[in-house]
């Protein structure tokens, strides 16, 4: 008995589908679970707001993370205000900073300009979940040798500590700048 072409190309056709179909799903999982940049700085992003301290001095802090030109970068607008306190003038500061994936490196880096000049060039750590720390490599117009450590933290959903730690040259880091806010 001999079987028809049509009948059995159906069948061969059927046979390949179903054999692609596990490829498919292997290839759709992959994706799914392929590494993408900034996924592990995902919950920073968004707008925050809180408290700020500094050498006895209590103000207030914002912030917003967004990624940008095509994801490329995670950027961060901040501004840290202490209103004036014993007849001295308002300090306030604010930075912009990058941090972008080093692909010949492997790892992220960071740039964070300053309106007072300063800018910072860090390489960044994830030391463990929900933790994000910036070493800086190099500063320009702060004093020689001198080094700067920013550290986010995630306390919980929507609660963020901020803290930015200064160190003259050859000395210890010292807590510049502290920050708990809350996400918007």
């Amino acid at each position: 008995m001999r079987l028809s072409r049509q009948p059995v190309l159906a069948m061969l056709g059927f046979a390949a589908l179903l054999a692609a179909r596990p490829l498919a799903a292997q290839e759709t999982a992959e994706k799914a679970t392929a590494w993408k940049p900034f996924q592990e700085f995902g919950f920073l992003t968004g707008s925050w707001s809180g408290t700020a301290e500094s050498g006895g001095k209590v103000g207030g802090r914002v912030t917003r993370w967004t990624l940008e030109m095509g994801g490329n970068y995670l950027v961060q607008r901040g501004t840290t205000v202490f209103p004036a306190q014993g007849g001295g003038a308002e300090d306030s500061s604010e930075e912009v900073g990058y941090v972008s994936y080093d692909r010949e490196r492997r790892k992220y880096v960071a740039q964070i300009y300053f309106s007072t000049g300063v800018v910072g060039f860090y390489d960044v750590e994830l030391p463990s979940e929900g933790v994000v720390r910036l070493v800086s490599t190099s500063l320009l117009n702060f004093d020689m040798g001198g080094k700067m450590r920013l550290t986010l933290t995630k306390k919980a959903d929507s609660e963020l500590a901020y803290q930015l730690e200064l160190a003259p040259g050859g000395k210890d880091f010292v807590a510049y700048v502290t920050s708990k806010m809350t996400k918007k």
